[in-house]
């Protein structure tokens, strides 16, 4: 084999390997600890009732990705509920449904201010529809209760930024999140408030030189 040859080849192996990377929507660069920028990310809520929904944001206050072996090792985020923030309504009506959310109803911001995401296991999966191509499991901590959570999600790297992103739902009944239940108080006819509430979430993180 000439040198043009193997040249040749040698390209074509990473031609291959980076496109079965890219097929199957796994990393293969970029261990190390990422800090996350809590100015590029977010979580996006939804809550629904019988005759409608609300949907909002949340601000990520702190938080920390580690990878290794080429993989999702660990990982931690702290939420600060004091944020929550109604997107869809404006005047008086954001600022009351916003108070409310914050009271002892719903999340109790002022007593527990912080609710935070610990990963305590997590893997590669092929990559799915939604584009998801890996799966964790952590334990969610909200109003000092704790619950483990499975989420899907799209991790990718490029350069030394980290994105993850998922799409999930969590039952607030777990929380002691109780108002309007129609799980807990059957007789609520139509005034009741669903008990999912789904989150998008989104991570963008600098890795740490």
């Amino acid at each position: 084999m000439n040198k043009t040859s193997g040249k040749l080849s040698l390209c074509l192996v990473a031609i291959v390997m980076l496109s079965m990377a890219a097929f199957t929507g796994l990393p293969y660069h970029g261990d190390g600890n990422y800090d996350v920028n809590t100015e590029e990310s977010n979580l996006e809520w939804t809550g629904k009732k019988f005759t409608g929904e609300h949907v909002g944001t949340l601000k990520i206050k702190s938080g920390t990705l580690v990878m290794g072996g080429h993989a999702l090792k660990s990982g931690e985020f702290e939420i600060d509920m004091t944020t929550i923030n109604c997107t869809d309504l404006k005047g008086e009506s954001k600022e009351d449904l916003e108070n409310h959310l914050r009271n002892k109803d719903f999340f109790h911001t002022k007593k527990f201010p912080i609710a935070t995401f610990k990963i305590t296991s997590s893997g590669q999966m092929q990559m799915d529809q939604a584009g998801n191509n890996y799966w964790a499991k952590g334990d969610f901590t909200m109003k000092g209760i704790t619950n483990e959570v499975s989420i899907n999600c799209n991790l990718k790297i490029t350069g030394t930024v980290l994105t993850l992103t998922s799409r999930f739902s969590i039952d607030r009944t777990k929380w002691g999140i109780k108002y309007k239940s129609k799980s807990i108080f059957p007789d609520l006819g139509d005034k009741f408030l669903y008990d999912d509430i789904e989150m998008r979430l989104k991570l963008v993180a600098d890795k740490i030189q």
